[in-house]
């Protein structure tokens, strides 16, 4: 029993938890699924009976996955999610508006997130399986995998002090942190694909039109609303009320105080404060980072945008294909998506049966940019030529090179190439430095 007389019995079943789901169908089908039971481990530790022990789950599908660049991807993605979650045994559902991230849904993303759930209910008859992932080894060994993995962080923050405790001291901030910049470390390698944002882009496509939300003007005017309400607060009466409140240990008296304190103007803090029997700290935490993942791949087109729209000129790529079309089109098709996707524009070709043809394109083409497209047997005795060429009469045009053939890069920096695009590459930093020596980026 706690300070307030409250039984877990009484307590367990009117808690809810609220997990996103993300686009990882087994991962989060496993997500929901550990959180049963570890919620049953803590109410039984507790004492809790086998009907407390049972949790309600409410999930909603991820904004953290959701992209503004091409957000038409998005259903398919809420679709995935949202089976993941019904697989999982979600007790409610969340489908969000597949325009979310652009800002406030139209009539019809509501209505497609709407359907996805209809289709799922009433088509895919997905809600008439009783635990569908149940008694599937894989899911069931990522499950158990999953609550064995987040009991020990449990431990690890009661080892700290608690919850707060680990708040205070950063600890908590740090593990995200750590394990935010390995996402974005993926997502800018693209190990992690957003499609349409990070990989396979479509310049050609028209941006969806959304009713865009000013978040720093409704900040501002919910902090001036917060400030008139305080300003209207009769202080001693809200001292009184949580004085009171912190002398209750009788739970029915207990909560007609709070409801009084709160209705003097006690604000959550101060009610918490008063319940535990402890004097407000006034101390601030270290917020945790909220960002979608795609974010920094998006700014990138909106900085090429913004600079389209401000006169700047357009900024050209020209592909220096080398060869016959079997010899170059795998490289050339790979950088075309790797410079698209900071909307730059890409200028193909069929390809140069000479260096001399290739330098002489690529300088009449007005690109400030030019990549060298061909095959790494073929590079040594084209690329120091090429690049000489193309130095010689335009000192300041940047050259890339379509591959990173390890024996030969020292050799090829001497030679004038810039830099080396790859499979390996991180795109997100190559294109944010290009963007900058450009002049795209301040």
């Amino acid at each position: 029993m706690g300070r307030l007389g409250l039984e877990i019995n009484e307590v367990a079943p009117r808690f809810a938890w609220s997990l996103s789901l993300g686009s990882d169908f087994f991962m989060e089908t496993a997500k929901l699924r550990a959180a049963r039971l570890l919620w049953e481990q803590v109410v039984e530790a507790f004492g809790g009976s086998d009907e407390a022990q049972k949790l309600f789950l409410h999930a909603r599908t991820s904004r953290w996955n959701k992209t503004a660049t091409d957000p038409w991807v998005n259903m398919l993605r809420v679709t995935t999610e949202a089976f993941s979650g019904i697989c999982a045994g979600c007790d409610a559902l969340h489908v969000g508006a597949f325009d979310e991230a652009l800002g406030l849904p139209t009539d019809f993303s509501r209505r497609v997130a709407r359907n996805v759930q209809i289709v799922l209910r009433e088509e895919a008859h997905a809600g008439r399986v009783v635990d569908p992932a149940g008694g599937a080894y894989y899911v069931e060994w990522l499950t158990n995998e999953l609550a064995r993995r987040s009991w020990e962080l449990f431990q690890e923050v009661e080892r700290r002090g608690g919850l707060l405790a680990s708040l205070r001291e950063g600890w908590i901030q740090a593990e995200l942190g750590r394990t935010a910049a390995e996402r974005a470390k993926s997502i800018g390698t693209r190990r992690d694909v957003f499609v349409g944002t990070n990989k396979y882009p479509n310049l050609a496509e028209k941006p969806v039109q959304a009713s865009a939300v000013d978040r720093e003007e409704l900040v501002a005017s919910r902090r001036q609303a917060v400030i008139r309400f305080r300003a209207k607060v009769d202080r001693d009466r809200r001292r009184t009320e949580l004085t009171r409140l912190a002398a209750l240990s009788d739970r029915p008296s207990a909560m007609e105080a709070a409801i009084g304190a709160a209705r003097a103007g006690a604000a959550l803090p101060g009610l918490l404060c008063a319940l535990r029997g402890e004097k407000p700290r006034g101390e601030t935490i270290a917020p945790v980072g909220v960002h979608r993942g795609a974010a920094a791949f998006e700014a990138l087109r909106r900085a090429m945008a913004d600079h389209s729209r401000s006169g700047g000129e357009v900024m050209k790529v020209f592909l220096a294909n080398l060869g016959p079309i079997p010899q170059h089109k795998a490289r050339a098709d790979f950088s075309r998506g790797f410079f698209e996707l900071g909307a730059l524009e890409v200028v193909g070709n069929d390809g140069f049966s000479t260096v001399e043809a290739a330098a002489d394109a690529a300088l009449a083409s007005s690109a400030r940019v030019v990549c060298i497209c061909s095959t790494d047997a073929s590079y040594p005795d084209l690329v120091p030529p090429l690049v000489r060429l193309l130095k010689e009469r335009a000192p300041d045009l940047w050259v890339v090179l379509a591959g990173y053939p390890k024996e030969h890069v020292e050799a090829f920096r001497a030679a004038g190439v810039d830099d080396f695009i790859h499979v390996r590459s991180n795109a997100l930093e190559q294109l944010e430095n290009l963007q900058r020596l450009l002049g795209v980026l301040k």
